[in-house]
């Protein structure tokens, strides 16, 4: 079993170019799953997301793959990740629902969106503001250490950067050099 509570949240040194090397390798498992379960035509894009799809930013040693996909098909998706590639999922309902997984000691959450969620289109407006701005990049690494040091729970530790984020993303949407192929969303309480 992976569950997405098991690791402790501990930040570890950027280490971008292997982070990357394991998300390419990850969406090919997952792109070869959905071929063969005549899925493909499902999935819109597969994103690497959070912070290990950011240079020079410490991280939790877990890669992050946003696997957007149309209304509709996130159940059989995510069931065909689960079933052919292992980890456990959560059914979150038709918009969302992640795979938790361990491949050769790599921790993945292969997160499966529907393309009409905003869930997605946060972590890529997210990601993208933090490889443009290294002042907030730091920023949000602190916010993230000390928040490691203050909680030993995954949901009070995400909770404490959702002020953050959301900072993140008006700065998507005033700043003239970010652009996205849809509208900058906002976070629902």
């Amino acid at each position: 079993m992976v569950d997405a509570n098991d690791d402790p949240i501990e930040l570890v040194p950027a280490r971008y170019d292997a982070w990357r090397e394991c998300f390419v390798a990850e969406r090919d498992r997952v792109s070869d799953v959905l071929t063969g379960a005549s899925l493909e035509t499902t999935v819109a894009r597969i994103e690497h997301v959070g912070s290990t799809a950011v240079p020079n930013l410490a991280a939790k040693d877990i890669v992050d793959l946003d696997i957007v996909v149309a209304d509709g098909a996130v159940s059989d998706v995510s069931r065909a990740v689960e079933f052919e590639l292992g980890g456990d999922r959560i059914e979150n309902g038709d918009h969302w629902q992640p795979v938790f997984r361990r491949e050769t000691g790599q921790r993945f959450n292969d997160h499966v969106f529907a393309t009409s969620s905003d869930g997605w289109k946060i972590s890529v407006v997210t990601r993208d503001v933090l490889r443009a701005s290294p002042a907030l990049r730091t920023e949000y690494e602190t916010l993230k250490r000390d928040l490691a040091d203050d909680h030993d729970d995954l949901v009070a530790y995400s909770e404490g950067k959702t002020v953050f984020i959301e900072r993140l993303l008006e700065v998507a949407r005033t700043d003239n050099d970010l652009t996205f192929g849809f509208p900058v969303p906002t976070i629902e309480s």
